[in-house]
């Protein structure tokens, strides 16, 4: 989940107003490319030739290789925000309803597993950290209010519904993608069983309440 960038990344002022499906051909192109043979192997030249326009029509649409992934990342970080939203915004109280944001979210880092490796690849330098602390930023809002809501109804115990919310991104970003990578330090199914008993726990919830939420598999 750290691995996606501010919602609103930097865009040329030549790119506004142009023809949207052109745009979204050559994001479609360039993630099967980057996934197929690396971010660091696929020329622009390539995503070009594949998405059918002349050359000089790219850099109307992204400045260099480098916004194109941006872009990419948004999307990314935008999907995992609206499955928060989506799996977290039924009824009941809050530390179910986080639960049920935090298990979508889970369904869409499975998704976009591949694409995940090559932001990993491709991070380098100050300005991917930036981009990290951003898109981490943006996934905490939702997720601070809804522990503030969990605060509210008492399931949680907090002294800062934000930073607990950091703790939280952090804590599942790189975890569950190396469960879903290379099954370390379990699968993913262990590995989330046991971060949301740790995360109920870490939020206040009690243990007898844990235990009904999330049951261990050896019981």
């Amino acid at each position: 989940m750290n691995d996606s960038q501010s919602v609103t990344p930097r865009q040329s002022s030549s790119s506004r107003g142009l023809d949207p499906e052109k745009r979204r051909r050559f994001l479609e192109v360039a993630r099967r490319r980057f996934v197929a043979g690396g971010y660091a192997k696929t020329s622009i030249s390539a995503i070009v030739r594949e998405s059918g326009v002349a050359q000089g029509t790219f850099y109307l649409y992204f400045k260099n290789k480098e916004q194109l992934l941006g872009y990419l990342r948004r999307e990314v970080l935008l999907d995992y925000i609206a499955a928060l939203q989506a799996g977290s915004g039924g009824e009941g109280p809050a530390d179910v309803r986080l639960l049920a944001g935090l298990d979508v979210i889970h369904a869409r880092v499975a998704h976009h597993r591949d694409l995940v490796r090559v932001f990993r690849q491709a991070a380098t330098g100050e300005e991917s950290e930036v981009q990290v602390l951003q898109g981490r930023r943006s996934l905490a809002r939702p997720l601070a209010a809804i522990i503030t809501e969990g605060m509210e109804d008492g399931s949680f115990v907090v002294d800062d519904p934000e930073i607990s919310a950091h703790f939280v991104i952090s804590l599942l970003a790189n975890l569950l993608y190396e469960a879903l990578t290379y099954e370390e330090p379990a699968g993913p199914a262990v590995v989330t069983e046991h971060a949301s008993r740790f995360l109920l726990r870490a939020l206040g919830v009690k243990p007898d309440r844990i235990n009904a939420l999330v049951p261990r598999s050896s019981e």
